[in-house]
């Protein structure tokens, strides 16, 4: 048995955890809609699956170093591993009052941990050949910014001093240029080496994840902006606003790229992993909103931004539906088979 747990350990996709950070999200877009009920359900529920998933992530580290320094080698598997950056500060960020403050301090510090040591990995990426690298660049390389500014995010609710906040700052302000950066390579990959449908994954609706969450952080900056440098006040809230604009400018175009790959191109429309990335760009797209109107930044206009939050809620039904049918569906498949051993499921 120890040797069967020690192999489904190893066989831990890099991106095991957007569920989590997909969960922990929406629960705080309901909470922000006045949902406290199915919030405090969802984020207990995000809780419960971080837990075993961490015990397990730990276990592949100790024991399966082979394996996990392959994937941070692959251009195509490094980036999945950011998810627990982003799962870890969502997380922190609903444990950020009472006595629940201490578990919030630890998971910053794994999310500042596990963020560094991917960025290390992510730099060397640059000594493999230009070409194959640029080949794999998606959706999900903008994790690498979420994660960031799921840090800056974290940092705005545990420490709202003027170092803390400060410190911030210069991260919030380190995601832009990440962003930016990402976005160009992303570009160049889709104008070089265009994905068949069957590539052109839901992984993509992190672009706009990842400017909506560059807009809460940016948003929960200027919240204490009274311990901001009164230069960066001015810069940061006209940032905040253009972010967001970018984010709801994407909305359309990648709405479109899903009807083009699953009704022009007839991909079939089952669970796979990189559903729950549309899930958490939704409910942080929600978040997002809320905090901006709730500001009087911007004007929602005839749509209630908690209307976003429930949205994001139904797509969160819609793709944990799917999850549990393709368990079912495959468990079913592999006992007909002979009950081979199932790997975890994101």
């Amino acid at each position: 048995m120890g040797a069967r747990l020690s192999e489904r350990c190893r066989e831990l996709p890099p991106a095991c955890f957007a569920p989590v950070m997909a969960t922990g999200i929406v629960s705080r877009a309901l909470g922000q809609a006045g949902a406290h009920a199915v919030s405090g359900v969802l984020f207990g529920l995000a809780a419960a699956l971080y837990v075993p998933l961490l015990a397990a992530a730990g276990v592949k580290a100790a024991v399966h170093r082979g394996t996990l320094r392959a994937e941070l080698r692959d251009p195509g598997r490094l980036f999945g591993h950011y998810t627990l950056v982003a799962a870890s500060g969502v997380l922190a960020g609903g444990a950020a009052g009472g006595p629940a403050r201490i578990a919030g301090w630890a998971l910053l510090a794994v999310a500042v941990v596990v963020w560094a040591g991917l960025a290390r990995a992510t730099v060397r990426l640059r000594r493999a050949e230009p070409d194959a690298v640029l080949r794999r660049a998606d959706g999900i390389w903008f994790l690498a910014t979420v994660g960031l500014q799921a840090i800056v995010l974290t940092l705005t609710s545990l420490a709202p001093t003027r170092p803390g906040l400060a410190v911030a700052l210069v991260l919030w302000g380190a995601g832009l240029p990440l962003y930016a950066g990402t976005l160009a390579l992303v570009l160049r990959r889709l104008r070089h080496h265009p994905p068949r449908p069957a590539q052109a994954l839901p992984s993509y609706w992190v672009t706009m994840g990842a400017a909506a969450i560059s807009t809460l952080a940016g948003a929960r900056l200027l919240g204490h902006e009274e311990l901001l440098p009164g230069p960066a006040r001015g810069l940061v809230g006209e940032t905040v606003v253009a972010l967001w604009v970018w984010a709801t400018v994407l909305i359309p175009p990648l709405v479109a790229a899903g009807v083009w790959r699953h009704l022009r191109h007839r991909v079939p429309f089952a669970y796979e992993p990189t559903l729950w990335c549309v899930v958490f760009p939704l409910g942080m797209y929600a978040t997002a909103t809320a905090q901006l109107a709730g500001e009087h930044r911007i004007d929602t206009g005839a749509v209630p931004h908690g209307l976003l939050a429930w949205l994001a809620l139904s797509a969160w039904l819609a793709v944990g539906a799917r999850c549990l049918t393709g368990r079912a569906a495959g468990g079913a498949t592999r006992g007909a088979a002979g009950g081979a051993a199932g790997g975890a499921a994101v």
